[in-house]
């Protein structure tokens, strides 16, 4: 088999520089009086986003946003339809939304973060930090002023574990065009930053409440099994259990090795928690395993159900779904994960 070339992939000295850029982030963040720490995230994200994306949001036509939204919303509701609405949502978005990073010279005012908050809600990648944008009522200066100060370190702290993006990219340049995550399979490196500095400190903000919770919970993808063809794993109301046919599985090994735990298998991230009642919200604490860029949406989406989260990375990306040709293990750090149980 050939070199796989990754997108982003950690090594041993991954959290400590993460965890090195978190308490800078903190420290920083103290000069603009963030109502909390929750706060200061949602500055650095809307600040980020319309770096990025703030001169395609201001483009973006009434029509298409709708268009692409409605879609959306269809295929939440209708998820049987899903392959006819993602090769539809997959033309729009390419020809109307995926355009070349461009320099953002625009003020982000109020009437321009709904704009952001239009593309945003186009894209249906970013609906479970949607709410807190549009709840956010800090200065929109101080998200600027923050992510230029990210935009400056970030490279120093995370740059090693992103130096095969752009190879990736090139090797990859027209992958999932015409299909309905090109923007997400196309992230700036600025995103993968984002995201990582995110958990860092979604880990933070939630420890207490985590720690709190009676039930602790398990959340690992389905590449952490990709290899199992054969997979017998039992679908339950919160995700699918391991039945232990596979002794070589990951998904075997940490269900054993967490026997007081639960543990789950998700198959994408949209699929997380659709059966959580009452008491899972009141009782559950959960640790989601996840590739980088689903890391804030999964640690938000967690966070709006009331089931405070912890996050750790796979070390590469794993899938055929989004990233590879064929399916490989995902891989953990198997130490993070023993300190965040």
């Amino acid at each position: 088999m050939d070199e796989i070339i990754f997108p982003y992939e950690l090594n041993d000295d991954y959290y400590s520089r993460v965890g090195d850029f978190g308490d800078e982030f903190f420290k920083y963040c103290q000069k603009f009086n963030f109502e909390n720490d929750e706060e200061s995230l949602e500055a650095l994200c809307i600040g980020v986003y319309w770096y990025l994306y703030g001169t395609t949001a201001l483009d973006l036509n009434s029509n298409i946003h709708k268009a692409l939204s409605n879609l959306a919303e269809y295929r939440r509701a209708f998820p049987e339809d899903k392959p006819f609405i993602d090769e539809l949502r997959g033309k729009l978005l390419t020809k109307f939304l995926f355009k070349p990073y461009t320099k953002n010279n625009e003020k982000l005012t109020r009437e321009n973060l709904a704009m952001l908050i239009n593309f945003l809600e186009a894209t249906g990648d970013y609906m479970d930090q949607i709410p807190h944008f549009r709840n956010f009522t800090h200065n929109l200066d101080d998200c600027i002023e923050l992510t230029k100060w990210f935009c400056k370190n970030s490279r120093k702290y995370l740059g090693e574990y992103t130096s095969t993006l752009e190879k990736y990219l090139e090797n990859n340049g027209t992958s999932h065009l015409m299909e309905e995550d090109v923007i997400f399979y196309h992230g700036h490196e600025l995103e993968y930053h984002l995201n990582m500095l995110g958990a860092e400190i979604m880990n933070r903000i939630y420890k207490a409440d985590y720690d709190k919770r009676p039930r602790k919970a398990i959340l690992l993808p389905s590449c952490m099994n990709s290899n199992n063809k054969k997979c017998r794993a039992k679908e339950e109301r919160l995700g699918h259990v391991c039945t232990f046919c596979n002794p070589k599985c990951n998904v075997y090994r940490i269900t054993k090795e967490f026997s007081d735990h639960e543990v789950y298998i998700i198959s994408h991230e949209s699929t997380a928690f659709k059966g959580a009642r009452s008491e899972d919200k009141d009782e559950l604490g959960i640790v989601g395993v996840t590739c980088v860029l689903n890391l804030i949406s999964g640690g938000w989406k967690s966070k709006n159900l009331s089931i405070p989260p912890q996050c750790v990375l796979l070390e590469h990306v794993a899938c055929k779904n989004h990233w590879l040709d064929e399916d490989i293990y995902g891989k953990i750090n198997d130490d993070v994960l023993n300190l965040k149980i």
